[in-house]
């Protein structure tokens, strides 16, 4: 009768249908959701508190205590709610769909019903046929509403929406991480299911980037960022099976565990990003998600021309960058018109004062006179080698090599035969072995005084006949310069050869941070060859001419004295860079420098010479004056020695220092009345603290000698800057040139950079420091971890 009717009124039954079983998944669903509560209340809670990194505090006992309750305690719940449930049938789905539909009488329920009464009179069942017409008939548009579990009867007083709030405040604190924490808190810990195996894992970033190995956790919670060919370290303890690495991707090399006994150790090359896991058998011992940062090649340019310098060297300012730091650079020369085939380039390593500066900005000096290539033109590429053996070239630069003049005539043609061999290599031997002969013509008569010449010549000559190939002309080559410097008298050559090769290796030592000791010796040695270079300089302008460019900034021999113990104080303070860049000034001062004879520019002025003494005297009554301070505050503190005789003897100790003020000042004597009025303000401010200290008053005391020391430390700088001025012009006031005619502002300077000079009282200071942190390294007793930072504190020293 159904199929009939249906056929009758147009409708498909299979709609019907699909309409019920979708009301019937709308009954389930709704008594589902509300059988959860309050299990996944609970659940809800707990996971919100992993979430926060609440679980990651709790002992592994107590752990797996509460995720025992909270499991345990959400399934009795679920199970005394499910208990009683049972699939919507197809009835209950048709009144549903009945009632979302707004369907009166039932046309969906009474479909199949059958007359009860009156079956077989043809009237009785046309009048049904007529009412399940009517029916059907009125079935219009079919829909299911929204499921409504009715939670607010379970949950009157809205406890889920708290639960809610607090996951969502929880997965906000754990961010990336969140999957890590639920992992860690819905697993059980395996020190209590079973022996546990223990992971030590951390990341080796190549050694010349100088970062510090990274350590890692159970699992990262954001991305590692390491650079490029850093080395995972994985050690495995107690574990019951072979650990497995799992990467994503695989990189190129592939980690290979060693060890028996259940301790294995593994190490991997990460080269690419992507997420790593550790695990052994069922256990997971670790996650990671790294990122690596590439390693870019270094990049090098001419931050000038190549320059020459007054006494023939080569003059390069150049510029360097990389991610971690230059290891290397170096110079390549090659002759423009060659001779012959290709000649190899002219390699020249230049200094680098740190391998671990990002940015380089240096200058360096080299003298070429030396080598065949001088006095030729060629082209000069920088080349810059990074940590990882990347390399970084500059554009080719057009220049003609300085070469020596050579006056005399026989050391000018054994020169020109020296460098016809070095660019014309084999072909040009018989020639030059023509011309030595020629040379040696007659030696009782051209070289009677000059024995050591001839020989010399002659073995050129025998070991030009007997070569046979390139490599054996080098000490040929090497022969003839030493004739030929022999017969000009390379007094001033040598000692500025032996100059820059001492600079270049206190410059590598003060790089690659080598023990004070050593740096000590190089000094030493510096300023021994330093007073040779000025000697000889002497010699030649006593020869020579010695007249001067009307702008020239004059220089003592005392100013070079100054400079070079303050770079001694800089290295003994481990401001290793900043003593790097004043060495590198100071080589600067010495290429350029020019002696000039009898000019008495050596003396300072009488007001030089008393602003010179009042900035040292200050330097030393800061110092004096800090270590007062420092007994203030033990005193303040009540642990002051009782041999300073309390509050009394430290304000006798005040007054000491205060005359001492007064002695500089009064000093100064035509300069006093220029005397910087922080002078008078230091000088008040010790009288106060001179009171302070007498009535015990230590609090007060210690700020007023901070004021004194600050004022006291805005007069050396003010003392010095008139100092420089004055010496910026030979003795006049300057326009911002401090006494080697540097400029105070701005970059570049006079000689191609700044470096900034502290004071005395900051170097005492550091010493201070530097004695502290040696002593503490010595106490053995104190926590590794602070044994640890000192040591590495120290290593910069």
């Amino acid at each position: 009768m159904s199929n009939w009717i249906a056929s009758r009124l147009g409708l498909k039954a299979d709609r019907v249908e699909a309409f019920v079983a979708l009301a019937r998944a709308a009954l389930l669903w709704e008594r589902v959701w509300r059988s959860l509560w309050p299990a996944s209340g609970i659940v809800g809670l707990y996971a919100a508190a992993a979430l926060a990194g609440l679980i990651a505090w709790l002992p592994g006992w107590l752990h797996f205590l509460l995720l025992t309750a909270v499991l345990w305690g959400a399934g009795i719940l679920l199970y005394r709610r499910w208990r009683d449930l049972r699939v919507p049938n197809w009835q209950e789905g048709a009144r549903r769909l009945e009632r979302d539909s707004r369907l009166a009488h039932g046309p969906i329920t009474e479909r199949d019903d059958t007359i009860a009464a009156g079956a077989g009179d043809p009237y009785a069942e046309a009048l049904w046929r007529a009412h399940v017409k009517r029916l059907l008939a009125s079935i219009g548009r079919l829909c299911v509403a929204w499921p409504s579990p009715g939670l607010p009867a379970a949950d009157p007083k809205a406890l889920r929406f708290l639960v809610l709030l607090l996951v969502i405040a929880g997965a906000a604190i754990a961010g990336s991480g969140w999957r890590a924490r639920l992992e860690t808190a819905f697993l059980p810990p395996l020190e209590i299911v079973g022996p546990a195996a223990t992971l030590d894992a951390w990341i080796n970033p190549p050694g010349y980037t100088g970062e510090a190995p990274i350590y890692l956790s159970h699992g990262s919670e954001a991305p590692i960022a390491v650079p490029a060919g850093s080395k995972l370290v994985l050690h495995v303890h107690g574990a019951r099976d072979v650990p497995e690495l799992s990467l994503d991707p695989s990189p190129q090399t592939v980690p290979v565990f060693t060890g028996t006994g259940g301790e294995y150790a593994g190490t991997a090359r990460l080269t690419q990003s992507g997420s790593i896991a550790l695990s052994a058998g069922e256990q997971r011992l670790g996650r990671w998600d790294v990122k690596i940062i590439p390693d870019r090649p270094p990049v090098i340019a001419f931050a000038a021309p190549p320059a020459r310098t007054a006494h023939d060297a080569v003059k390069l300012s150049f510029t360097a960058g990389d991610d971690y730091g230059i290891a290397k650079v170096r110079a390549l020369i090659r002759p423009r018109a060659a001779k012959g085939k290709s000649e190899p380039p002219l390699i020249v390593d230049l200094p680098v004062d740190s391998t671990t500066t990002k940015t380089l900005s240096q200058t360096a000096y080299e003298d070429l006179t030396g080598h065949p290539y001088a006095g030729l033109e060629v082209t000069i590429v920088l080349e810059a080698v990074d940590g990882a053996g990347q390399v970084g070239k500059s554009k080719p630069v057009a220049f003609r090599l300085p070469a020596r003049l050579f006056t005399d005539p026989l050391a000018r043609a054994l020169i020109e035969q020296r460098q016809n061999l070095a660019l014309g290599g084999m072909t040009a031997v018989p020639k030059a072995a023509l011309t030595l002969d020629a040379l040696t013509i007659a030696p009782e008569q051209f070289y009677a005084d000059k024995p050591g010449i001839y020989l010399a010549i002659r073995s050129a000559y025998w070991s030009l006949k007997h070569v046979r190939f390139a490599r054996q002309l080098a000490p040929v080559e090497d022969l003839l310069w030493q004739t030929a410097l022999a017969l000009e008298n390379g007094g001033l050559a040598d000692a500025a050869a032996e100059l820059r090769r001492v600079q270049q290796m206190l410059s590598q030592a003060l790089a690659q941070g080598a023990p004070q000791s050593v740096i000590d010796q190089l000094l030493q040695r510096y300023q021994q060859a330093m007073q040779n270079y000025l000697q000889q300089m002497a010699k030649n302008a006593q020869a020579g001419n010695t007249s001067t460019a009307p702008n020239a900034k004059m220089l003592s021999q005392q100013d070079l004295e100054d400079l070079l113990k303050a770079i001694q104080q800089l290295a003994q303070t481990g401001a290793r860079g900043q003593a790097a860049q004043a060495l590198a000034m100071l080589q600067s001062l010495l290429e350029n420098l020019q002696m000039q004879a009898g000019n008495g520019s050596g003396r300072q002025s009488p007001a030089d010479q008393a602003l010179n003494e009042a900035v040292g005297k200050l330097g030393d009554l800061m110092g004096k004056e800090r270590q007062l301070l420092d007994k203030t505050y033990r005193h303040s503190q009540g642990a002051g020695d009782p041999k300073d005789g309390g509050g009394k003897g430290l304000s006798r100790q005040q007054g000491a220092l205060k005359d001492e003020l007064g002695k500089i000042l009064k000093g100064l004597g035509e300069q006093k009345q220029a005397a910087p009025q922080s002078l008078g303000k230091a000088g008040r401010s010790m009288g106060e603290a001179q009171g302070e200290l007498g009535r015990q008053d230590f609090d007060g005391a210690g700020d007023t000698e901070k004021d004194a020391l600050e004022a006291m430390r805005q007069a050396a700088g003010e003392l010095a800057q008139k100092l420089m001025a004055r010496k910026g012009q030979g003795g006049q006031p300057g326009a911002g040139e401090d006494p080697l005619g540097r400029l105070q502002n701005g970059p570049g300077g006079a000689f191609g950079g700044t470096v900034k000079m502290p004071d005395k009282s900051v170097i005492e200071r550091a010493r201070e420091i530097l004695k502290e942190l040696r002593r503490r390294a010595a106490e053995r007793g104190r926590p590794k971890e602070e044994l640890d930072y000192i040591d590495r504190l120290l290593k910069e020293f």
